[in-house]
């Protein structure tokens, strides 16, 4: 049988030689760079490899595509084209590791007061007591993580954060049925959407790892910030510190005008953000100066080159085996209709 005519562009460094490392090389297989015109290569390619943005202008041009493999988790990019008779397979099972650590070093570098640190090392400036009410500290194991899309980044990040630090985790999904994945994980509840306000009053730290969705667009809005802080003002505990926010999904869950009125009105403690909408954020942006909020360029888990040859090393195989229906097999195909 022969193999199916596939089409890489990808603007990943090493890309080729991890697929090379992984016997993913012949005919069969054709690069942009290679200098042959595009349009030929596309008349005739069964199965696209690349970024999401780059492949979208693309597939209109590919007549016989049936599998487009996705470099990024995200697939958003599609959804502005309208042809939808093929299907996609997103980069799925990698990421979770390192926005786990992503967010670790957040949680740590606030609770202990990092900056700080370097600020006072900068002018070498000895702190006159470990005790002193500027450097005390919470331990992680008294703190709560809420972790909004329990997928499996968010379920990795829940396992980080319960496994390794010793918090406390609670989830909010769109299903709120508990899950074996959810009990692995050790994520002790799981909201409702409906929940949310509830999950921002009763978690020290959140982490948004929602898609960008029409449900999901500015969800994260200046009434549930509201309702959750009047919540932890009118609770029966004493009055906590208002949560972080760190967001690893997409930027337009939360609104950069949200983001700003809920730390000036006290709603958010801190923002952590690796994504905005649009992107980059702009340079005018109050966000990067902010004393209470903290800019990353959507770096907090960037595709490695081997974890893409892995992907599609296992998706050909079952491709071969069995054609698009087998994908399904893995578990990463992105569903057009839920948008991710």
């Amino acid at each position: 049988m022969p193999r199916p005519a596939v089409l890489v562009v990808s603007q990943i460094a090493g890309l080729r030689a991890a697929f090379e490392a992984r016997g993913l090389a012949g005919p069969w297989i054709r690069w942009t760079e290679t200098g042959e015109d595009p349009a030929l290569q596309l008349q005739s390619c069964d199965v696209l490899v690349g970024e999401p943005a780059l492949l979208a202008p693309l597939v209109a041009s590919a007549p016989r595509l049936a599998w487009l493999q996705s470099t990024f988790a995200g697939c958003n990019q599609l959804l502005d084209v309208p042809r939808r008779d093929y299907t996609v397979t997103r980069l799925a099972g990698c990421f979770g590791p390192d926005m786990g650590e992503y967010c670790t070093l957040h949680i740590l570098a606030l609770e202990r007061q990092y900056e700080e640190q370097r600020r006072m090392q900068s002018r070498a400036e000895w702190a006159a007591s470990r005790a002193s009410a500027g450097f005390t500290y919470r331990r992680l194991s008294s703190l709560t993580l809420g972790v909004l899309g329990l997928g499996d980044i968010g379920s990795e990040i829940a396992r980080v954060a319960h496994h390794g630090l010793r918090m406390k985790v609670i989830g909010c999904r769109r299903d709120p049925t508990p899950r074996d994945t959810d009990a692995s994980a050790g994520v002790s509840r799981v909201l409702g959407m409906d929940g949310l306000a509830e999950l921002f009053a009763s978690a020290d730290y959140i982490v948004s790892v929602l898609p960008s969705t029409p449900a999901t667009r500015g969800l994260i809005d200046g009434s549930v910030l509201s309702a959750a802080a009047a919540s932890r003002r009118d609770g029966a505990q004493p009055p906590t510190k208002p949560p972080v926010l760190i967001n690893v999904g997409r930027g337009d869950v939360i609104g950069e005008s949200t983001a700003l009125e809920a730390l000036e009105r006290g709603w958010l403690g801190h923002f952590v953000s690796d994504v905005f909408a649009p992107e980059p954020l702009r340079e005018e942006s109050p966000l990067w100066a902010h004393p209470k909020a903290t800019v990353t360029s959507h770096n907090s888990a960037v595709t490695q080159p081997e974890d893409v040859a892995a992907a599609f090393a296992d998706n050909l195989e079952r491709f071969e085996r069995g054609g698009v229906e087998a994908l399904r097999e893995g578990g990463a195909t992105f569903d057009w209709e839920a948008g991710y």
